[in-house]
């Protein structure tokens, strides 16, 4: 199992390390192709545990947040937006304490 964050994403997804089928997608060329790389906000990054990849999607979110608050005016509607779509992840499940929470009930559960 593994997990995998989507760019600027708060959501966390669990893959299984054993879905074998093929994926093919069309390229930007328009071509099938079973290998390629994401682009746009399909852009994501996997992480081998549940804990890491609760951190990484707090620090994408932070840094996306920051981007669009240096774009000033220009970024405040895409805030705001943001902000709705990502609430219960941005102010719940990634919040510090409720990841060490998390993280030592996994603890407690591997013993």
């Amino acid at each position: 199992m593994y997990y995998r964050v989507y760019q600027n994403g708060t959501a966390v997804s669990p893959m299984s390390a054993n879905d074998f089928k093929s994926n093919v997608i069309a390229a930007r060329d328009g071509k099938p192709s079973s290998y390629h790389l994401p682009f746009g906000d399909s852009m994501f990054y996997e992480y081998p545990g549940l804990i890491v990849a609760m951190e990484m999607a707090k620090a994408g979110a932070l840094s996306y947040i920051n981007l669009l608050l240096k774009e000033g005016a220009k970024g405040l509607e895409r805030l705001k937006q943001y902000r709705v779509d990502n609430y219960e992840n941005l102010n719940i499940v990634l919040v510090e304490s409720n990841i060490r929470k998390l993280e030592t009930a996994m603890l407690l559960n591997k013993s």
